[in-house]
């Protein structure tokens, strides 16, 4: 499991988090509420290691070893995935050469052009996005949907344990978001366990959560169980 005991954090010398205790199993959904501000995309950002929130206090494990000294490309390799609130474009890197990296780093592979394309297609296929993607650059002139859609391309391609969904109605008119949230349920299976930041609950129609957890001030205040809930 991910496991966060006593996890207090602070960005520019502000407290942002103080001692957060959290279990996120496999298989099982979380959802986090809170008013802006309350330490939300501060815990998944911390846990996703941006380097700009510091731990003071507690501790971030994964089956049971620390991850706090761990850079951000290795806690992906190990399985766990931020879908950014304000997804970012990348200039000058095309798209099959972001995915084709990302993938050979995420299951220590080499695969080539012509075998990575073999593996990409089908994906694009299922996900309806048109292959003349890949010869754009990362994100550059996509719409909200086509974001969305390429994080969701990345999250069946790379298949990790643990995905942070950090407000992804985001830029999405009400037709997007449904699809988007559509997609993302066929995604969730028994060793998925996805925590959902949001303010627009129609998306737990589509991944219903086993626990809710409401943070304020950058504490737990109150958390539900599905047996409560």
């Amino acid at each position: 499991m991910l496991k966060i005991t006593d996890l207090s954090v602070t960005i520019d010398t502000k407290n942002v988090l103080d001692s957060v205790s959290l279990q996120i199993v496999p298989g099982k959904n979380m959802c986090l509420l809170g008013k802006n501000g309350s330490g939300k995309s501060s815990l998944a950002l911390t846990i996703m290691g941006h380097p700009d929130y510091e731990v003071t206090w507690g501790d971030i494990t994964l089956e049971g070893e620390s991850i706090l000294e761990r850079w951000p490309d290795l806690r992906a390799r190990a399985g766990i995935f931020l879908a950014f609130q304000s997804i970012p474009e990348i200039k000058w890197v095309k798209l099959f050469e972001f995915l084709r990296t990302i993938y050979n780093a995420r299951f220590d592979k080499k695969e080539s052009f012509v075998s990575f394309k073999k593996i990409i297609l089908p994906y694009l296929e299922e996900l309806h996005i048109d292959k003349e993607f890949l010869r754009r650059e990362v994100n550059v002139w996509f719409s909200g949907g086509e974001r969305r859609k390429i994080e969701i391309l990345q999250l069946k391609l790379l298949q990790p344990t643990y995905v942070f969904l950090d407000e992804v109605d985001s830029w999405l008119d009400v037709d997007a978001f449904r699809s988007v949230a559509q997609l993302l349920r066929e995604v969730a299976n028994e060793q998925t366990s996805f925590v959902i930041i949001t303010h627009y609950f129609t998306i737990l129609d589509y991944l219903p959560v086993d626990t809710v957890v409401v943070l304020q001030e950058g504490k737990i205040v109150e958390q539900w169980w599905q047996e409560i809930v």
